[in-house]
């Protein structure tokens, strides 16, 4: 979404002027203005840096609310990196919860070194191999539901004949069975549509993801890159432990149901043919 307000120029700001921007560097994370962007591009450390028109930029703001780049538990700059754990953490968690942990590393050091596009490559990897999954899924449980619907009409049908068959008896005999068939389906049919709602949520959340991943890697900073993947990699660790769960629960095995004859009904129909 476009925004309304001019981006001014970090450099001129600096200097107490406010100065209109024309380009936006992600590697300074600030806007430079037409005199700003020419002396930008002559300093040897600069010369590389990612740029854009401002006018692009401000069309396709990232989502940066998405991106933590402060500790949650203890409201500091992340600086350092622990490959104990695969997480940033800022100076306080070093001294507490990665005390014992080894290698901990600047964490600008981890993100010059990271390459942002494989990073990028392997989360859309896991986010197409768990939506397949789901996709996998709910056209199964789409299928138990049709089937279920016909073995429920078959059973009904299947209960109708034998009511004919023992008149009388079978008139309270079938209400009981029908009222039996009704409770049952109607449970498990609320438990695979509920299901099924639950994993197109999951896989709102994935789409979700997967259009805030390429907008957070084609517009931010590496840095900002590096954090997002970060946290985008936990958001689909998330979802594989949800996807091995249902896996290992009975909620993702077929659901049938069916009658099954008892020896009274045996006798009470022998006895009337």
């Amino acid at each position: 979404m476009a925004s309304g307000i001019p981006v001014p120029c970090g450099s001129c700001k600096q200097g107490k002027v406010n100065t209109k921007a024309d380009i936006w560097c992600y590697n300074c994370d600030e806007g430079l203005c037409s005199t700003c962007t020419s002396l930008h591009k002559r300093i040897k450390s600069s010369i590389v840096h990612k740029t854009i028109e401002i006018q692009t930029y401000t069309i396709n703001i990232p989502p940066t609310s998405l991106i933590k780049t402060e500790c949650d538990a203890h409201g500091l700059q992340f600086n350092f990196y622990c490959p104990s754990y695969l997480m940033p953490c800022c100076d306080e968690c070093i001294s507490t919860n990665h005390s014992q942990c080894t290698g901990i590393t600047s964490l600008a050091s981890v993100v010059e070194k990271t390459k942002i596009e494989k990073s990028k490559e392997s989360v859309e990897k896991d986010i197409h191999s768990i939506t397949y999954f789901l996709d996998k899924l709910i056209n199964n449980k789409s299928g138990n539901l049709k089937r279920g619907e016909q073995q429920y009409e078959s059973i009904k049908q299947s209960v109708s004949k034998i009511r004919n068959e023992i008149n009388t008896h079978l008139d309270q005999l079938e209400e009981q069975l029908f009222k039996e068939t009704d409770t049952i389906w109607n449970l498990e049919k609320s438990k695979l549509r509920s299901l099924i709602h639950e994993i197109e949520d999951k896989q709102k959340i994935l789409k979700e993801m997967k259009d805030d991943l390429k907008t957070v890697t084609e517009n931010t900073s590496k840095l900002q890159c590096f954090l997002g993947l970060h946290q985008f990699e936990q958001q689909v660790s998330q979802c594989q432990r949800y996807i091995e769960d249902l896996e290992d629960s009975k909620r993702a095995s077929e659901v049938d149901i069916k009658i099954k004859q008892n020896g009274e009904l045996e006798r009470y129909s022998k006895s009337y043919n």
